[in-house]
Parts: C-alpha cells; structure tokens; sequence
C-alpha cells in the first residue's frame, strides 16, 4: 500500500498505510522517518520553534489473530481508543506538526 501521494481530502495529515508483512512498505515508512529527521534539523539549525513527527496507529486487518483483544470481553475491549502497535498488522501512518513550549512559559 505504502504512500499516498494522490490524497483526495488535502488538509488530511495521512501519509498511507503501511503492510508490516511487506518489505517495500517498511522501507518507505523508514525513509518518511528519516526525512522528517533531516527536515527537523534543518529546523533547528534554522532557529525554528517547531518540528515534525511521524505517528503511527495501529490496524487489525482481517484474520488478525490478535483481533478478539479489542472485542467484548476482550482484554481491551471494543473501547481501547486505539489498537496497539504490537497486535497490528497495518500503520497508518501521520504527519503532525509539534510547536515548540519555549514562547507558553
């Protein structure tokens, strides 16, 4: 699945969804890691009070075997808000923007 440049809603921050069991997506995600990296360096060493980051939520897909976890009577339940990295088999991957607490104290 992987990046997903032709995004039809613009102001969404959904960068794609990401396959753990597929290599191609797992490079892309890195290389998305490592760019905001470098983007936010850059930001730095420019004096910018913000930074970017990458934030990964977690997806069940179909036949997860971790899926009866978030169902009733599960350890999570129906209401755990998100799934767990670690029970996913899909990212869905975001990019937000993180002001800088220098200027609120």
């Amino acid at each position: 699945m992987g990046l997903n440049i032709e995004n039809k809603y613009l102001d969404s921050s959904k960068l794609g969804t990401f396959d753990l069991n597929n290599d191609e997506d797992m490079k892309e995600l890195k290389l998305v890691r490592n760019v905001v990296k470098k983007i936010n360096a850059d930001l730095r060493e420019a004096k910018y009070d913000y930074q970017f980051y990458v934030k990964c939520q977690g997806r069940l897909g179909k036949n997860n075997p971790n899926a009866h976890k978030y169902q009733y009577g599960g350890k999570y339940g129906p209401f755990a808000g998100s799934v767990r990295l670690p029970d996913a088999t899909r990212y869905d991957a975001y990019l937000y923007r993180r002001n800088s607490w220098k200027g609120l104290l």
